[in-house]
């Protein structure tokens, strides 16, 4: 194998090889092969509720180099259902028009002989659709000495389930994605994706996604004496609370906070309360907190009081 007449030899041959694989590859052939298939355009207001046969043999005119190709990558066909035809309950795509689009998506210098099968059948299932709300799966955190203006907003709040009647009428709403927004100083619009159960793999979710946002500022504090009023106190008796003002203190926009006033407030301790029967002590409870402001707490949270008869 070393004498240089060998080399020359296998040069020769493997040119001659060549040039004989390259002939033959260019002749043209009479052969069968398999195209896969992928459906598109179901009719109107149906899905597939299984899905038909994903391959097609077809006997082909063409050249040693196309049939070579489909043996290293399958050839892939789209049939446009919606040009499927309707007998009752049944759908089916007669051959002259999948043939027909087949023939439109080979190469011109191919030619499609033969087919194994004259229909294509379907079964479709009814989608129905109808709406269901929205719910969030947040961790929100502020950071220090920031709060939410108002609540935070889904947008849209509802979203629109498409699918087969035994699948949609067991879902009451959907959920969003886990979203962790930690340590929050500045307003927020973030875009979620929805969560569509397993169990609903035949139902399409429109739209697929919301957006929730909301607004953050960063709070004061201000703290406002404020009389406390005792209710359901009888014509014939007189009370003395100790004390009879406590401090409310408040969380909000600072000049939300700079308009308060201790009559935007009301204070109240129920002489009837049932749950403290028997002694002298009353719960105050905040009965009016003015709309503007985010959080209000009392530094005390309970009066005592003394009776005075008339």
């Amino acid at each position: 194998m070393k004498k240089r007449k060998a080399k020359v030899f296998l040069l020769f041959l493997a040119l001659s090889t060549l040039a004989w694989l390259l002939n033959n590859l260019s002749q043209t052939y009479v052969s069968n092969t398999t195209f896969v298939i992928d459906y598109t355009n179901p009719p109107e207001n149906y899905i597939l509720s299984k899905e038909p046969k994903k391959s097609l043999e077809v006997r082909l005119k063409a050249v040693g180099f196309q049939f070579l190709s489909f043996g290293i990558r399958k050839k892939r066909i789209l049939i446009d259902l919606s040009k499927a035809k309707r007998k009752d309950s049944l759908f089916y795509v007669p051959s002259e028009i999948f043939k027909r689009q087949i023939a439109t998506q080979i190469s011109r210098n191919m030619e499609l002989l033969a087919l194994d099968r004259d229909t294509i059948f379907m079964d479709f299932t009814e989608v129905l659709s109808k709406q269901v709300p929205v719910l969030t799966r947040i961790n929100l955190s502020l950071a220090k000495n920031y709060m939410l203006d108002g609540e935070m907003e889904i947008s849209p709040n509802v979203v629109t389930i498409k699918g087969p009647k035994n699948q949609i009428d067991t879902v009451k709403s959907i959920n969003t994605v886990q979203l962790d927004l930690l340590m929050v100083d500045k307003d927020f619009a973030q875009k979620v994706a929805l969560v569509r159960p397993k169990e609903l793999d035949k139902t399409l979710l429109v739209p697929n996604n919301v957006t929730i946002s909301g607004k953050v500022h960063r709070f004061a504090e201000k703290a406002l004496s404020v009389p406390v009023t005792m209710i359901n106190v009888p014509d014939s008796i007189k009370v003395r609370m100790f004390p009879d003002r406590v401090n409310v203190v408040c969380q909000g926009k600072l000049e939300d906070l700079k308009a308060l006033k201790p009559s935007d407030f009301l204070l109240t301790a129920d002489y009837l309360s049932p749950d403290t029967s028997g002694d002298n002590k009353r719960t105050i409870a905040l009965a009016k907190v003015p709309s503007t402001i985010r959080n209000a707490s009392l530094e005390v949270d309970e009066i005592e009081f003394i009776l005075r008869r008339e």
